[in-house]
Formats: structure tokens, sequence, C-alpha cells
């Protein structure tokens, strides 16, 4: 019995850790416009909700599976996006500087350097 417990929290525990931080998921999914504070626990909620919802259609196991992990993750996505709240407000009201910085890393090298010689 204790080998069967121990089995499935490694289970549990590499999933988490192969799944990521819905935090980082969240601040990569969120286009400028829509930005908000405490994204990662928003996905969180937003998740469960669709499984507890039945809109998703997984079967059962996964999604007892998924439920675990998004569980597990809700606190630490919460502490997460509490430390970055100055971060996320900055960002939602000064939307122009970040805009900036991608279209300049999307910018073609070769554009950059005859920009830089126009100057």
């Amino acid at each position: 019995m204790k080998s069967d417990a121990g089995k499935w929290a490694v289970v549990v525990l590499l999933s988490a850790a192969m799944c990521g931080c819905s935090s980082i998921r969240a601040r990569n999914e969120i286009p400028n416009e829509e930005w908000t504070v405490y994204p990662g626990s928003r996905k969180d909620v937003e998740e469960m909700g669709e499984i507890f919802k039945g809109e998703r259609t997984e079967p059962g196991w996964v999604k007892g599976l998924i439920t675990t992990i998004l569980i597990v993750d809700l606190p630490i996505s919460t502490v997460f996006d509490t430390v970055i709240v100055p971060y996320d407000v900055y960002r939602i009201y000064n939307p122009e500087d970040f805009e900036k910085a991608r279209r300049s890393s999307e910018s073609p090298p070769d554009q950059e350097a005859e920009g830089q010689e126009a100057e």
C-alpha cells in the first residue's frame, strides 16, 4: 500500500512539474490589450470551472489528474502573482513600452542596422 501511494505522489508531482506554473503559461498567452493582475490564479480557476461544468472532453481520469494539478498549483500561482503585481500594474498602465519592445524584438537585424545608420 505504501509503495502505491508513493508512486501516485511521484506521478502527480512530475505531472505538475511538466505542466508548468499557470502564472507563466497565462503570461505567455495574454495579449497586451487584455493584461490583468493575477492571470495565473484566474487561469487555474477558469480551467477548473471548465472541468466541473463538463466543458472539457478528456476522459475522467485525465480530468481528475488535471484538477489535482490545478489545485496544487493554485496557491503557488497566487503567491507568484502577488509578488509580480507591481510588474502587472506597470504593464497595464504603460502598454506602449511593451509594444515598442515587442516591435523592436520582431524587426529583422538588417532593418535595425539601417535604422541606426539613419540616426
